[in-house]
């Protein structure tokens, strides 16, 4: 029960969501990062022995020296890779999905890839902003406009 409590308390980090890098839309590198590690090695020293010797002074017992190596263990740094997954340029991360992003709303239409709208019927343009019949509308009202000017003048 307490594991579960604090599970519950952390936020299960386990259990993050992270992007399929499968989706095309997702890009990958790698990227380096370090982590500190024990190591083993051997470390020299000193030994001090004694061996027979003809010293009569020292009860015939003389010293000698010799490098000795013992195992010893120190902190070393590891650089390791990993590969990391990210949205490609043009696409934000939005839970674990790539999403376009297109800079001008969409005004009355959706955004289907980087700055490009897919439009609702009757709508156009870049942004989904200009209305057919609003185009249709503006041509009635040249076409009133200026066709009479020109038939009156051809007269």
């Amino acid at each position: 029960m307490k594991v579960l409590v604090l599970l519950l308390l952390l936020g299960f980090p386990f259990c993050a969501q992270s992007l399929n890098p499968e989706d095309p839309n997702v890009c990958s590198h790698w990227e380096s990062y370090t982590v500190t590690v024990q190591e083993s090695y051997a470390h020299p020293f000193n030994q001090i022995y004694y061996t027979r010797c003809t010293d009569i002074l020292n009860w015939f017992k003389c010293t000698k020296h010799r490098i000795s190596y013992k195992t010893a263990y120190r902190r070393g740094v590891r650089t390791m890779y990993r590969r990391r997954s990210q949205c490609c340029p043009g696409y934000y991360e939005s839970g674990d999905l790539c999403v376009p992003l297109c800079t001008a709303e969409c005004a009355h239409g959706r955004c289907v890839s980087p700055d490009t709208c897919q439009c609702e019927p009757g709508w156009g343009g870049l942004d989904c902003s200009s209305g057919e019949w609003r185009d249709t509308l503006m041509r009635i009202h040249v076409w009133m406009l200026w066709c009479p000017k020109l038939l009156l003048g051809s007269h």
